[in-house]
């Protein structure tokens, strides 16, 4: 059967497992890559013993569109000399307009790189950590919730590429101790044959009963290979599971 690409985009973002594993994962990539960008690796990887102190003077003062409580953020330009040979420029923010220009200010520059430096007082390493590592935590809960979702819709559109169809009956429908939506998960059995003199059995939990059970029958779809692990239809995301019953029976509307 042939899947185009809008119903293998629809057979992934049909489930939830995948919505919220995508959402983890975009909101994860988008801090990392955010704080990657902002982020002085050098200053961030570096210990309090590389830092050497000295005077910087304040060269402008910009105010940004951000504020917070109707308190804007004012970006601070210094400049100041490492070694006495070459000046060195540096920036960082603050919530107030509390120095001018010209005024002095103690900074802090890396021995071995004397371009970078930090305001004294600013060390924002520990935030910045927290924010990399929540960004990275996303990214792995995300994955968490899309490795499951991506593996089974594999499986599923596999089948639906190289299976056959099947009418499979329901024989038996035991209920769980689990609940989906203030709704009962049962443990559902279905029978169907692979040809003359030739069943199979298989069980599946759905929380759609109603649905499985409406005319005792559903049709499945097996790899003849391995048919002993059919695919229902009626438990695909609804776009999907449309296109494959009027696929197998084009007077479906």
């Amino acid at each position: 059967m042939f899947i185009p690409l809008r119903i293998r985009l629809l057979h992934n973002f049909g489930r939830s497992s995948f919505n919220i594993g995508f959402l983890f994962t975009l909101i994860g990539l988008a801090i990392v890559v955010y704080f990657s960008f902002q982020l002085n690796w050098k200053i961030l990887l570096a210990d309090e013993n590389d830092f050497t102190e000295t005077i910087a003077f304040i060269t402008a003062i910009n105010e940004t569109a951000y504020t917070v409580n109707d308190n804007p953020l004012f970006e601070y330009q210094y400049r100041y000399s490492a070694n006495r040979l070459s000046s060195n420029t540096g920036s960082f923010l603050e919530f107030a307009d509390t120095y001018e220009s010209g005024q002095e200010i103690q900074i802090e520059y890396l021995a071995d790189f004397p371009e970078v430096s930090r305001f004294s007082g600013k060390d924002r390493r520990n935030y910045d950590r927290i924010m990399f590592l929540a960004g990275t935590g996303s990214v792995l809960a995300g994955f968490f919730f899309l490795y499951p979702s991506i593996r089974k819709t594999r499986r599923e559109r596999r089948i639906l590429l190289i299976g056959l169809a099947a009418k499979g009956k329901l024989i038996h429908a035991e209920p769980t101790n689990l609940m989906i939506n203030e709704q009962t998960v049962y443990r559902l059995t279905f029978e169907y044959s692979t040809g003359p003199n030739k069943s199979q059995q298989f069980s599946t939990r759905s929380h759609m009963i109603r649905n499985l059970s409406e005319e005792h029958s559903e049709t499945v779809i097996y790899d003849p290979r391995k048919p002993s692990s059919p695919l229902i239809i009626d438990t695909l995301p609804g776009p999907v599971a449309r296109y494959v019953n009027q696929k197998l029976d084009p007077s479906c509307d």
